[in-house]
């Protein structure tokens, strides 16, 4: 699976400014991770939806714009933020794809912890300020909880930039 690390990602002004708005987000409980974890684990998470179904949902979007254009997105299909509770021990998720093709994706850490991101090869990228994983969110990949602050706070970005663009038109 091929994925890029890159520490300190946006200018430290920018990203203070997002993380400052983490207390002003509506959080939405939602029951389990991935699939039908809920029954088995009973593990939750809170989500804030800032754009899907092909447009901005909530009013803090216009914030993300200079994170978009940093990562180049051309087309923007879904960003979420997510709310990991703190767990008293360390809890991985189901393995889980975010759409059944294809595509690039950015995970933006909001806060450092114990938590981090496993990709289907074992690879685990940890949770640290400031940093984002870019990946294909089309291949499993399972989120954790935290349990040395009181939650994991994360940026999820599901894109396609104009690269990947160009590879599936010259399918057809």
């Amino acid at each position: 699976m091929k994925y890029e690390v890159i520490d300190n990602f946006l200018d430290e002004e920018y990203f203070d400014s997002l993380v400052c708005m983490v207390e002003k987000w509506e959080w939405y409980f939602q029951s389990g991770v991935a699939y039908e974890e809920v029954v088995k684990d009973n593990f939750f998470h809170m989500t804030h939806m800032f754009y899907r179904k092909n447009a901005p949902v909530s009013p803090h979007y216009e914030k993300l714009i200079p994170l978009l254009g940093k990562l180049e997105v051309e087309i923007l299909m879904r960003i979420k933020a997510n709310l990991y509770p703190n767990t008293e021990k360390l809890h991985e998720h189901q393995m889980h794809s975010d759409k059944n093709f294809s595509h690039s994706g950015a995970l933006l850490s909001l806060n450092t912890c114990d938590g981090y991101t496993k990709l289907k090869d074992g690879t685990k990228i940890d949770s640290i300020a400031n940093r984002v994983l870019l990946f294909d969110p089309g291949e499993e990949h399972c989120s954790t909880t935290t349990t040395n602050v009181p939650a994991r706070f994360n940026i999820n970005i599901n894109y396609i930039q104009p690269q990947k663009r160009l590879d599936i038109d010259h399918r057809f």
